[in-house]
């Protein structure tokens, strides 16, 4: 006999408060501990994260297994989360899909990231809240939030992982320096983004072979501390400035390889080069910046496609043109940089 078990957004959110959590396999840094408490208590949704849709209705479309795995997921991590109660269950149903695929893909990343086609393009996600969180939003996502989830995801899955605990720990080892779920050490630079990343064993700088690697860029950023007003929570946290100059000041001067767009091309060397399901961030001239939008290589027939989070197709597609074909619509897009999951 089937028993239904009906439960309202807010009661799901304070099942979810009471959970014990369970470890990600990845070491993780003593730094974030003082985090004691979670923003999953149904009445802090500051951010507004939870929509209408987002009630036992829109979880309907979720297994009653998965839903399951989301009540007892984990709530009670060593920093703050936001997420709605789909997308948590989302969450699970994602990673409870990956272990029961019956052939491990040739890149967990790509599959990943192709879970995600159709979702809406919508930025500014990670700084609706007053104070910095780790904020889960599957349903909205601009270039980078769609990287780090789907990366997030793929790594899970890759070690058979299940529950939303995992995801949310590696997450924010993902996106935040060391895992320390703070403004000034998320990654908001990419070249920040890819150092760390590569410390934490998540992914490899591919900075080779030459070619097509064969112009290299020497950073100097500074943008976001030129352009305070232009980022919400750093308008409203003057405090948390020095921190943000201080990460600018310490990538300033580093120089990397990196393939020019001219360089992009339908060779069996570039094919060797960048594989499927490998990250790729655009380099760019801008004055201040190191890079300006990232996304997934792809391999067709006629060349390398990116897919991505695109804020001109206002959704996740694999874009129809041709990478190179992309890049020279866009004067100060000079090139590409590629890191590669390792898993």
């Amino acid at each position: 006999m089937n028993h239904t078990i009906k439960l309202s957004a807010s009661a799901l959110l304070l099942m979810l408060t009471s959970v014990m959590p369970s470890a990600c396999a990845r070491q993780q840094n003593n730094g974030s501990d003082k985090y004691n408490e979670t923003a999953f208590a149904a009445d802090k949704f500051e951010d507004k994260v939870v929509q209408a849709d987002n009630s036992e209705t829109a979880l309907n479309a979720a297994s009653s297994v998965s839903r399951h795995k989301a009540m007892n997921a984990a709530s009670v991590l060593p920093f703050k989360v936001t997420c709605s109660p789909h997308d948590s269950a989302e969450v699970c149903a994602l990673l409870g899909k990956a272990a029961r695929l019956k052939q491990k893909p040739a890149s967990w990343l790509l599959w990943s990231a192709r879970q995600f086609l159709g979702r809406p393009y919508v930025g500014g996600t990670l700084d609706r809240a007053s104070e910095e969180r780790l904020v889960v939003n599957l349903h909205e996502l601009d270039c980078t939030t769609f990287v780090e989830q789907a990366l997030a995801i793929a790594e899970c899955a890759s070690r058979g992982e299940t529950s939303f605990n995992d995801f949310a720990r590696c997450l924010s080892h993902i996106r935040y320096v060391g895992g320390k779920v703070e403004y000034t050490s998320r990654q908001h630079y990419f070249t920040v983004w890819i150092d760390d990343n590569v410390k934490e064993g998540i992914v490899k700088d591919i900075s080779g072979p030459n070619p097509p690697y064969t112009a290299r860029q020497t950073v100097k950023t500074n943008y976001m501390s030129a352009h305070v007003k232009s980022y919400k929570m750093l308008s409203a946290h003057p405090e948390w400035l020095p921190g943000i100059r201080a990460m600018e000041e310490n990538m300033t001067g580093s120089v990397h390889p990196y393939i020019p767009k001219a360089g992009i091309v339908n060779t069996p060397l570039m094919r060797q080069t960048i594989h499927d399901g490998d990250i790729i961030a655009i380099v760019t001239n801008k004055k201040g910046l190191d890079t300006t939008h990232i996304g997934i290589a792809v391999w067709y027939r006629d060349g390398l496609h990116l897919l991505n989070a695109s804020s001109i197709h206002h959704k996740v597609i694999e874009e129809p043109m041709l990478l190179k074909d992309y890049m020279y619509r866009h004067p100060v897009q000079i090139g590409i940089r590629t890191a590669r999951p390792l898993f």
